[in-house]
């Protein structure tokens, strides 16, 4: 009495082609690899030298106010990232209501590539 049912199991032919489909996906998947660790790398760069602008932004806001001009900067890691800060007044504003700007810029060196920047603005009353 049959059944119907065909119980040879899975061919050579199937497994082979499964398997080589599998390898295709795999391989694609570990191309994206690469690129992926040099984006999260680069994003920690900017995430710390965003972080250095601020904390400098608010020192110098929080500061006596000084009208500059006055430009400086400093080295932070060893030299990895250098932050550069300028102080200048708004021109039309005249005491006791004067305006200064307060520009923030971050370098660090990129991943082999060219050298990011990152700059922080904002304005202070006397």
């Amino acid at each position: 009495m049959g059944t119907g049912f065909d119980h040879r199991g899975i061919g050579l032919i199937e497994v082979v082609i499964a398997a080589a489909i599998l390898a295709v996906g795999l391989l694609a998947v570990m191309g994206t690899f690469p690129t992926s660790y040099g984006d999260v790398v680069g994003s920690g760069g900017q995430s710390k030298a965003t972080a250095y602008g601020q904390q400098k932004l608010e020192q110098l806001k929080n500061q006596p106010f000084s009208p500059g001009p006055v430009t400086a900067s400093d080295s932070l890691e060893s030299g990895e990232f250098t932050r550069t800060w300028t102080i200048a007044p708004v021109a039309g504003t005249s005491a006791p209501n004067r305006l200064a700007r307060i520009i923030v810029t971050v370098n660090w060196a990129g991943r082999g590539g060219p050298p990011k920047i990152v700059t922080l603005e904002t304005m202070r009353a006397e």
